[in-house]
């Protein structure tokens, strides 16, 4: 289990960014570093967080929680439907095919009715 003085002694080492120029060609998205090759893609997971499209910061161990999760639920899913992930060498790390993707956005909240648009009874 991961304590409050391992994430403080984490802060100065957070995964903000890689440069990999072997890799291939880099793209970069809110939170993950991109490389494009010829068959594949490899997902590089970092720490940075953001919120309508500007870094708001980094947190220690972010981009780990989320590659892993999902990883966790491509491998869960993938009787269901056939996903992109071909391994996880990482724990930053997601190695995917390349693939035409389906856009789909859902946001979850814990209430319905609210005073702004994000509420879903809006």
């Amino acid at each position: 289990m991961i304590n409050s003085n391992t994430i403080l002694k984490a802060l100065p080492h957070v995964l903000k960014t890689v440069n990999i120029p072997k890799l291939g060609k880099k793209r970069q998205g809110k939170v993950r570093d991109i490389y494009l090759q010829k068959d594949k893609r490899i997902l590089i997971t970092t720490d940075r967080q953001s919120a309508f499209d500007v870094i708001l910061g980094h947190i220690p161990f972010k981009g780990t929680v989320l590659n892993l999760l999902s990883a966790f639920w491509f491998e869960k899913t993938k009787h269901i439907v056939p996903n992109h992930m071909i391994s996880v060498p990482d724990s930053n790390v997601m190695v995917t095919r390349n693939c035409k993707p389906t856009s789909i956005e859902m946001i979850v909240r814990g209430y319905m009715t609210g005073v702004t648009k994000t509420s879903i009874w809006y």
